[in-house]
């Protein structure tokens, strides 16, 4: 078994290097079976499985041509050559192509194989290009200047409605179309002659005549009136414009034309809108030339307007040259800060150019605060206001600046925090002058009560003192009252925006009060010194009396109108020597 199989693939190894390769082969076709004379065509020669070739390719009969291969693959491997050959027919008849030759395949055993391959093409006889016309006749005359390569003709103008066109083809072969009888229309008419040669080829001859026109063109207006309205009518204007009251809901319009033969259109009875109302009268000539009228007729509405007004006060923008700004239709609030000008170039442009621009209080700037209103009214007078605080740096109040430069924050602060600060401030001051005010009326009350106990025996010394206390308070008063008016008057100087000048006069007064303070006390203080000595033996007696309760002493109050204020009554109470001196 083993030896079987040796000798089989010994047969086998022998047997496949002679293995037969595909024999080569050829083939050919043309490129059209039928041509005209003087047209071309082309043979086509196709090679398959092929190493080398010889070959011969010719054309005879209608058109006479050749063509010769001979050649071989550079690696000698089989593949697949095509050849190519035109002839041009030069006569009516057959073109006999014919390829003869050989052509061989590689392969352990080439092949070679002879090929003689024909094919015919008819020829036919070439068709006809010839388009022209030998003749072109309008009512059996040949239009003036005719010739075959001219193409545009003008006739004489003519009054008939209609004309006869004949043509003459110089091919029997063409065809021609738009010959025959045409209707004329007034006025310019144009017609086409076309020729079309056997070939397929056309040629446009043109003909243009004018009809006359004998029918009248005028479409001229003779009358036109409105029955509720005066209208100054002239043929030669074509507008009008009329405004009626509102009360006036309809109107008729008449109209007559100049000419019987032209028709009108648009007159009548007519309903009337708030407003605008347009017609349009038509005359129409003989000829049918148009001329439109048109009247445009403005009814009031019941304010006797002759338009709807609108509301829209909206602001495309508003700018300030100088001074940028965010602006923002929403936004109705600005601050601004300025000095050395005296007005502000404000440029508002309104939505709705109909709309009304006011500028208030923009002329002569002062130093401080100014306000500035931009006001835009719509046509219906609804506002829309925009305010610009502007804030002006004076000569005056760059005197008053502290010499230490402050930083750029700090000048930048809103003017309503300023404001309240000189508010408080001026608060303060207020109330630190009545609180001195009010420890001086109590220590001239102590002091008079303190002469009323020495003087118990004394009625008329008791009176005395009594005059003299009641003078003093009522001199007190005055001085409060005076310190009082002093303060009204630094709050009107800081509503200016000085408040370093405030906090200056501020201090005055309060050093003033401290002064008159100070001497009060000495006073009081020596008196009650003197008292105390003089009364050293009674020390026992003050000593049991500071045990006893001590009654309130209600405090007096300052009227700000001090020559309508009285002093209350004080009941005199004996008080402890020790408290008096403290």
């Amino acid at each position: 078994m083993k030896k079987l199989t040796k000798y089989l693939l010994l047969v086998m190894l022998f047997l496949l290097p002679q293995v037969v390769l595909a024999a080569p082969d050829a083939s050919i076709k043309v490129s059209a079976n039928t041509i005209e004379n003087g047209q071309s065509v082309t043979l086509t020669v196709t090679m398959t499985n092929t190493a080398a070739w010889n070959i011969k390719m010719q054309g005879s009969g209608a058109a006479t041509c050749s063509r010769g291969e001979a050649d071989a693959t550079a690696d000698g491997n089989n593949t697949t050559k095509e050849f190519t050959l035109t002839c041009n027919a030069t006569q009516e008849g057959t073109i006999n192509f014919s390829v003869t030759g050989d052509i061989t395949s590689d392969g352990d055993v080439p092949e070679t194989k002879d090929i003689n391959l024909t094919k015919q093409v008819t020829v036919t006889r070439a068709k006809s290009s010839d388009n022209t016309l030998s003749d072109l006749k309008v009512d059996g005359t040949t239009v003036s200047g005719f010739s075959a390569s001219k193409t545009s003709y003008t006739v004489s103008e003519t009054a008939a409605d209609s004309i006869n066109i004949t043509a003459t083809i110089t091919d029997s072969k063409a065809s021609v179309s738009g010959t025959g009888s045409k209707s004329l229309k007034y006025g310019k008419n144009s017609f086409n002659v076309v020729v079309t040669a056997e070939n397929g080829s056309t040629k446009t001859y043109t003909i243009t005549i004018n009809r006359t026109d004998s029918r009248s063109s005028n479409n001229y207006l003779k009358s036109l009136s409105i029955d509720k309205a005066n209208l100054q009518f002239n043929k030669d204007a074509t507008t009008y414009e009329i405004t009626v009251e509102h009360e006036i809901s309809e109107i008729s319009i008449f109209a007559t034309a100049e000419d019987s033969k032209a028709t009108v259109s648009g007159t009548g009875k007519k309903t009337l809108e708030n407003y605008l109302n347009e017609f349009t009268i038509t005359v129409k000539a003989e000829n049918g030339s148009e001329k439109k009228y048109v009247i445009r007729l403005m009814r009031k509405d019941e304010l006797g307007n002759t338009k709807k007004l609108s509301q829209d006060n909206s602001v495309n923008s508003i700018t300030i040259t100088g001074y940028p700004i965010q602006f923002d239709n929403n936004v109705k609030k600005y601050n601004i800060l300025v000095e050395d000008i005296n007005e502000l170039d404000i440029k508002v442009v309104p939505t709705n150019e109909n709309s009304t621009v006011k500028i208030e209080n923009n002329t002569n700037l002062v130093p401080g605060l100014n306000v500035v209103k931009v006001q835009v009214l719509s046509e219906t007078g609804d506002i829309n206001e925009f305010t610009f605080n502007v804030y002006k740096i004076g000569e005056e109040q760059e005197q008053k600046e502290e010499p230490v430069e402050k930083p750029k924050e700090e000048e930048k602060e809103e003017p309503k925090e300023e404001e309240e600060k000189d508010g408080l401030n001026i608060w303060l001051i207020i109330a630190g002058i009545e609180f001195l005010a009010l420890i001086a009326i109590l220590l001239l009350y102590l002091k008079n009560k303190k002469d009323n106990e020495d003087s118990d025996d004394d009625s008329s010394n008791d009176n005395n003192v009594d005059e003299t206390s009641e003078q003093e308070l009522h001199a007190s008063e005055s001085e409060v009252s005076s310190e009082v008016a002093a303060v009204g008057e630094v709050e009107e100087e800081s509503s200016e925006g000085e408040a370093i000048e405030n906090q200056e006069s501020t201090q005055e007064i309060v050093i003033n009060d401290k002064e008159e303070t100070n001497e009060i006390n000495t006073e009081v203080t020596n008196e009650t010194k003197t008292e105390i000595t003089s009364e050293t033996n009674t020390e026992d007696e003050v000593v049991s009396e500071t045990n006893d309760e001590v009654p309130t002493t209600p405090t007096p109050e300052v009227s700000d109108n001090s020559s309508n204020s009285e002093v209350p009554t004080i009941p005199a109470q004996e008080e402890p020597k020790e408290k008096l001196e403290l």
